[in-house]
């Protein structure tokens, strides 16, 4: 009986699974990693700016680099996430493998 149990429980968990995927893929398209890029890249820019208009605490301003940092880290997450949709569209090589050429020596010129 407990076997059955976990078979049904890892069978839901793996339907629950696609089903993320699917929503997942629907919804993190590249235009909106793209604009989600750029939107980060502007909060990071912004908080450049306002951290040297303002006379901040040195606390402040190394909080204000960390989530600088944490955004920069997700951005470079959605860079990722692209470059894995882009490389699936980008059809594989034919071959890749190195070929052995043989050179054969020719005759030297005369001068």
């Amino acid at each position: 009986m407990p076997r059955k149990k976990v078979e049904k429980g890892l069978e839901a968990a793996k339907k629950l699974e696609r089903h993320a995927e699917e929503i997942v893929t629907k919804i993190a398209t590249k235009d909106t990693m793209t604009h989600f890029v750029n939107a980060g890249m502007e909060l990071i820019q912004a908080a450049n700016v306002a951290m040297k208009q303002m006379n901040l605490p040195e606390e402040t301003k190394t909080r204000i680099h960390k989530a600088e940092k944490e955004a920069l880290l997700a951005v470079k997450s959605s860079i990722d996430v692209i470059l894995t949709e882009v490389d699936k569209e980008i059809p594989p090589r034919k071959s890749s493998e190195l070929k052995r050429i043989e050179i054969k020596p020719g005759k030297k010129k005369s001068r």
